[in-house]
């Protein structure tokens, strides 16, 4: 088992911290026994049904011939594209913010993988419908002109927004797949279960908060658990995974 929760190191010590509007402030069962039976012929072992494996999907490795730009994306201003089949989309991060990208590509199928330029594994894949949330580029100083490369068989819809723009949310919080929440609590740690989606799942986890909520956070594993891990609230926490998940805020 590979079990991470810790500080994020000084290296990663400018992130993007920004002013946020509404809401809080952004970061700028028992062995089956065998009975005798009179006939000669004997019984059947019941084969175990096999619990599905979550095959990682490397995405494209050069940028796809069909290109889209979705143009600027910053506070108040996302934008949003439509389209099928394998897609290389361009955008420029407006501001210092971080940009959430959105994937429906939930008639896809597959493989799909929403992945970029110069990645070693993508930012999610699956060998069939993908959807889900994935936070992008978070250090300040960045080159703000950004891309995605998309490889889907069916259609698409991207969406680009900033991590400001996100709604505020309380409380405990359950899901699957990749996400990206706008956590409203004050908390510096959380109560996380998670169950994998099948073998060969793991999940990661980013929190970044304010700079009184504390420094960012990340936390992993690879098998099945439920514990208290450091957090940064209020704040952004970054999913990671195909199984499912439950965050609960503890103050």
């Amino acid at each position: 088992m590979v079990r991470r929760s810790l500080a994020v190191t000084a290296a990663f010590g400018v992130l993007v911290l920004s002013a946020c509007g509404a809401g809080p402030d952004p970061v700028s069962a028992p062995s089956a026994r065998a009975t005798s039976t009179p006939s000669a012929v004997p019984t059947p072992t019941p084969t175990p049904t096999p619990t599905p494996t979550v095959e990682p999907v490397a995405g494209p490795t050069a940028a796809p011939a069909q290109r889209l730009d979705a143009g600027p994306v910053g506070n108040g201003a996302p934008a949003q594209l439509q389209g099928s089949g394998d897609v290389a989309v361009t955008y420029l991060v407006d501001g210092d913010v971080a940009v959430v990208v959105t994937l429906d590509c939930s008639a896809c199928a597959g493989p799909t993988a929403l992945t970029g330029p110069g990645r070693r594994s993508p930012f999610g894949s699956t060998d069939g419908p993908l959807t889900g949330s994935y936070l992008m580029d978070p250090l300040k100083g960045s080159d703000p002109n950004q891309s995605v490369w998309l490889q889907a068989q069916g259609p698409w819809t991207l969406r680009f927004e900033s991590w400001n723009d996100l709604p505020v949310v309380h409380g405990q919080q359950a899901g699957s797949g990749s996400s990206v929440l706008r956590f409203g609590d004050t908390a510096t740690s959380a109560q996380v279960s998670w169950t994998p989606a099948g073998p060969g799942d793991r999940f990661s986890a980013r929190s970044f908060g304010t700079k009184e909520a504390g420094p960012p956070q990340l936390f992993g594993d690879t098998e099945a658990f439920a514990d208290v891990e450091d957090v940064a609230m209020p704040g952004i926490l970054a999913i990671a995974t195909t199984g499912s998940w439950t965050i609960t805020p503890t103050p």
